[in-house]
């Protein structure tokens, strides 16, 4: 097995909730997807989802909306789907979109919490 070369390792913010909404929605209506974060960093999120994702949304773009454990702060990162495994655990990467900073700020509470929490 190789050794993991990221930069910024992945950690776990246990019992971190996560929605995930595909938008713009396959046919016509937005479709909201709940699950549990298992691993994050700077490049993407894995989650274990409640349901499967419906196989016409798994090239889309989404948003990803959870609430910071410690601030109560509802934030949304976009991104899109990387890949699905079939234990219901889907890897998302967030879109170029995002500042440095607001990764920073976002990963800077939810290490803590992850911290906080062993």
């Amino acid at each position: 097995m190789e050794a993991d070369q990221r930069i910024h390792k992945r950690f776990n913010p246990e019992g971190l909730t996560a929605h995930i909404i595909i938008d713009p929605p396959p046919p016509d209506q937005e479709i909201v997807i709940e699950g549990v974060v298992l691993d994050m960093s700077y490049k993407g999120i894995k989650i274990k989802l409640e349901e499967p994702l419906n196989p016409e949304v798994e090239q889309g773009e989404l948003r990803i909306s959870i609430v910071l454990p410690e601030s109560g702060v509802s934030v949304s990162i976009h991104g899109m789907i990387k890949h699905i495994q079939e234990k219901g655990e889907c890897g998302l990467q967030y879109a170029e979109r995002h500042t440095e900073d607001e990764m920073d700020n976002l990963m800077f509470e939810c290490v803590k919490f992850a911290a906080d929490s062993e």
